[in-house]
């Protein structure tokens, strides 16, 4: 795998929403975005006036905190099931999907991508909603 080191250090929730919940041996992961901890957005860059989103990095920077909260816990994304992605661009499908490779093999989670609108910021391009199963410390 080719996937960058992950950080432990997450940026706060935007709303009053966990970043988790658990049902017995499930784990719902709320919508993530390409936040950092200071509350910018990884992947946005401006250069002569003309903003670039690159899907790639925030791809990266997504699952990075999908791991940083699943390892908060007491999963990996390695206990990822079922992986919801919603892109803003259909024109980034490939790119997203080769970041998305350096994280999961073609025997990982099930996943759906959809194309929407918009999301909550306008520099966010890509979001992730995780459902992990990990067996409930008894």
């Amino acid at each position: 795998m080719n996937a960058p080191e992950i950080t432990t250090e997450l940026p706060p929730p935007l709303g009053k929403y966990p970043r988790f919940r658990r049902a017995g041996d499930l784990i719902y992961v709320s919508g993530v975005s390409a936040r950092l901890p200071d509350g910018s957005i990884d992947g946005v860059s401006q250069e002569n006036g003309v903003i670039r989103r690159d899907v790639r990095r925030q791809t990266q920077r997504v699952l990075e905190n999908v791991a940083g909260i699943l390892a908060s816990a007491g999963a990996s994304l390695a206990d990822c099931i079922d992986i919801t992605v919603f892109l803003t661009d259909q024109q980034d499908f490939a790119e997203y999907n080769i970041a998305y490779g350096d994280y999961f093999e073609s025997n990982g989670p099930a996943r759906t991508t959809v194309i929407v609108r918009g999301l909550p910021h306008p520099d966010m391009v890509v979001e992730v909603k995780a459902v992990a199963w990990k067996a409930a410390h008894l």
